[in-house]
């Protein structure tokens, strides 16, 4: 069997689309204890700040809104939900820095103090709605880890989408998928 726990996948381009379904289910990023979420989307996603400011305008750490994303610090095992601007009024009152915060500010991140230990961390991350479609590609060319079970499932549906893996063919790819335990490391080009 090959090894495929860390795995390269090159991908026609009209499968761009079917990943947004992974990103918004979920997947799992290595990042650094202690940094702040501005810090962990720079380094662990690749956003710069000018896409953090316009863009990134929903975020939830552990299923509550954060406003301060250069206070608000990542730890092990966090969930990190990203969006862009939700629609309707809870939309805006659930993006971040807007005039109705308060009125969501029993529920909203406090402020905390980092972790100083600055050991490596596993974060739960999903992306949702046009943040995923503007970034997704860029996200998957630079790595996630996914369930292999979830990859072979998703990739059942797409074998003709699918132009190499490691240097295997798709079937083979999907059987090795199935046997593997756990996360895997993966990368997604498309072409």
């Amino acid at each position: 069997m090959n090894n495929v726990a860390c795995l390269k996948i090159q991908m026609k381009v009209e499968a761009i689309s079917g990943w947004n379904y992974l990103l918004q289910k979920g997947f799992t990023l290595q990042g650094q204890a202690g940094v702040s979420v501005r810090e962990f989307l720079q380094n662990a996603l690749g956003y710069d700040d000018c896409f953090i400011d316009e863009t990134v305008r929903t975020i939830f750490l552990n299923s509550s809104p954060v406003d301060d994303i250069d206070t608000a610090h990542i730890k092990e095992g966090d969930n990190l939900a990203l969006g862009s601007a939700m629609p309707g009024l809870v939309g805006i009152c659930m993006g971040r820095d807007n005039p109705y915060k308060e009125f969501r500010s029993g529920i909203s991140v406090k402020d905390e103090s980092a972790d100083e230990s600055a050991v490596p961390i596993t974060v739960n991350v999903k992306i949702f709605s046009t943040l995923a479609v503007e970034s997704g590609e860029d996200v998957l060319k630079k790595g996630i880890s996914i369930n292999a079970a979830q990859l072979a499932e998703f990739l059942e549906g797409r074998k003709k989408q699918v132009i190499d893996a490691n240097g295997m063919g798709t079937e083979e790819l999907i059987a090795n998928l199935q046997k593997e335990e756990g996360e895997i490391q993966v990368t997604v080009a498309f072409s």
